[in-house]
């Protein structure tokens, strides 16, 4: 595209002339250094869209500015491209491993060269248009409806896998290489000490996903995912899904939100543990399951398995039957069978500890 910015760092002056040449013909604005700590400064101070680097420089080398270019969030859209001299060939791995886009190899030609750069100056205006286009659906406090919308239609190509109400998707020791994106239904993920006690470590709805941690840090599952209703589910292959997070910001954006409110509910349910009395506990517990529910036909409520909920609270079956009994007698809440249909929420959120 006319007019972007590339830099090139190289230390042959007559290559760096070459190069320069070639983009300044096709309406490029070229910048170059021979000094890798000089191209950071550059950098900052004047942001780019195409690197075009080789391996030795002044001060810091290739691989050091890769490294520096991918640290900070804001260089996130800058296009990297490692140019190889023949003794070099053997780099191609190392420079991928590292997050370069790409790599040409002594000597290109000129069409060589303005396919790479046109192609990721191409790539990069499609990402600033798309985020342009869906950034309020993912301001904070967006719509979930829209959200899910949006996400399933970045995967409109996976088919959807109906899960069985109390089917396990996976069990503790399995490898984890799947992130799972509920379209419909619940799954509670849980895990079973020695004694054979189950501990609810989350419960997830349509528009989360799960998994999201083993996937991510690429270990065996810690815990059991188990379908709660009858649900439908996508599933997202973490050797597919890569390359598209380091392509796609929406999506990283949306992962890693969903991450972090993951990992922010099991530190709020250790808090809660630790300093919270089982009244208190089931009070927010019911509160949260109520907010969860996507069933609008219910009037502030939701529906669970008793012994879903206590294991969720982390109490006794009994102990849970009798706070509810209490809750109920109180007026704060009505029961019927499995559903619990909220009537004071603000006492309950009120609940002295």
């Amino acid at each position: 595209m006319e007019g972007s910015k590339i830099l090139i760092i190289l230390d042959d002056a007559d290559l760096m002339s070459k190069i320069s040449k070639i983009l300044t013909v096709g309406k490029y604005n070229v910048n170059s250094t021979n000094s890798g700590k000089r191209a950071m400064d550059i950098i900052r101070r004047y942001p780019v869209d195409i690197i075009i680097s080789g391996i030795k420089l002044l001060e810091i080398d290739g691989f050091g500015v890769l490294r520096m270019v991918n640290k900070f969030v804001e260089n996130a859209g800058v296009g990297f491209i490692m140019l190889l001299n023949a003794d070099e060939h053997d780099q191609t791995r190392r420079v991928m491993e590292l997050g370069a886009d790409g790599y040409l190899l002594n000597h290109f030609d000129h069409g060589e060269l303005l396919n790479q750069v046109e192609v990721r100056i191409r790539k990069k205006r499609l990402q600033r248009e798309y985020f342009s286009k869906h950034k309020e659906r993912f301001s904070d406090g967006g719509n979930r409806n829209d959200e899910m919308v949006w996400l399933r239609s970045r995967f409109d190509g996976l088919i959807p896998r109906m899960i069985r109400k109390h089917q396990v998707i996976y069990y503790p020791g399995d490898k984890a290489a799947e992130i799972y994106y509920i379209l419909s239904g619940r799954v509670k993920t849980y895990v079973v000490d020695d004694a054979g006690n189950e501990f609810i470590t989350g419960v997830f709805g349509p528009g989360e996903c799960f998994g999201l941690l083993g996937a991510i840090l690429g270990s065996e599952s810690m815990e059991s995912a188990e379908a709660m209703d009858s649900a439908e589910i996508s599933i997202l292959k973490v050797g597919s899904i890569e390359s598209i997070l380091t392509e796609d910001t929406d999506l990283n954006r949306f992962f890693f939100r969903q991450l972090a409110r993951e990992v922010n509910e099991s530190h709020g349910k250790l808090l809660d543990i630790a300093y919270y009395s089982v009244r208190k506990r089931i009070a927010k517990s019911i509160l949260n399951f109520s907010k969860q529910s996507d069933d609008s036909a219910k009037k502030s409520g939701f529906v669970m398995p008793r012994n879903d909920l206590a294991c969720a609270v982390g109490v006794a079956t009994e102990t849970l039957s009798r706070v509810l009994g209490d809750f109920q007698r109180e007026g704060l809440i009505e029961k019927d069978g499995n559903e619990i249909i909220l009537r004071k929420p603000e006492q309950l959120k009120g609940m002295k500890n």
